[in-house]
């Protein structure tokens, strides 16, 4: 049976938050956590915690770029929630529960701002907790507990979660390098870190007609396309796994056509 401890019911302990910077603890002042130097993180009134960093750590020119992609990435979700969001009983995500065969503490990075994803909703698998963080607000309340927040700027912990997930998120980041190492920190030693990546040949033919709010966004300044920094393919990515210093324990490839394929990785410390 599935135990999901919701938002709403179970509040996310404060014992399992640090500063997102600086990882020192916090000291809880009403509705605000403070930081070590000084940073304050609030408390919304949807009932979650809000741990976006202050500016001076976004010191890399590029978050003007990613601001613009996550405006663009917002249009997408609204309008075409279906084709771009884990929402319905896709098979591509029951694929990826199956693999990663959800077990305890699980932390989604990059959650995405449905109020339940695909993977989490539909997947088959026993009790286990779900926490999820974005820097999109999205749904509100959501059906696991949400945490405003960015993947390289992880508020918890070391060594806290049985499992955390890249689904089809990490394409999304400024540096998806230090999402891994954050993910890597906050896994317990004997965790894992499940990634799901897809892969999209250069040579894949555009689509005859596209919507008018697909024609209407903008690539923002060091893009590749109106949604990523950069669309990495498999060598790539397993060059970051090393750059994490983290291993490969499992990885399936499935096909979707003569241009794309899904790639699943298990990764471990």
């Amino acid at each position: 049976m599935l135990v999901v401890k919701d938002a709403k019911s179970n509040q996310i302990p404060l014992d399992y938050f640090v500063d997102p910077v600086t990882k020192e603890p916090l000291i809880q002042d009403d509705d605000e956590l403070i930081g070590s130097g000084g940073a304050r993180y609030s408390y919304h009134s949807e009932r979650f915690w809000s741990f976006m960093p202050v500016e001076k750590s976004r010191s890399d020119k590029g978050w003007d770029t990613w601001d613009r992609l996550q405006q663009n990435g917002a249009s997408s979700y609204s309008n075409d929630p279906t084709n771009n969001l884990g929402i319905t009983r896709r098979k591509d995500f029951l694929d990826f529960a199956e693999f990663c065969q959800f077990r305890g503490l699980v932390l989604d990075i990059g959650c995405g701002p449905q109020k339940w994803p695909s993977h989490m909703r539909y997947g088959k698998y026993e009790e286990v907790t779900f926490l999820g963080i974005d820097p999109l607000i999205g749904e509100q309340p959501r059906q696991y507990g949400f945490i405003h927040g960015l993947g390289e700027f992880l508020p918890f912990r070391n060594d806290l979660f049985d499992q955390a997930l890249f689904v089809t998120s990490l394409d999304h980041f400024l540096l998806p390098v230090a999402g891994l190492k954050e993910a890597r920190r906050v896994i317990k030693p004997h965790g894992e870190l499940c990634v799901w990546i897809g892969e999209k040949s250069k040579n894949a033919p555009r689509p005859s007609m596209s919507p008018k709010w697909y024609r209407d966004l903008e690539i923002p300044q060091g893009a590749d396309d109106p949604f990523h920094f950069k669309r990495f393919d498999m060598r790539q990515f397993e060059q970051f796994v090393a750059e994490a210093n983290l291993k490969i324990k499992l990885k399936k490839m499935i096909r979707i056509d003569e241009y794309r394929q899904n790639i699943f990785y298990k990764l471990v410390k």
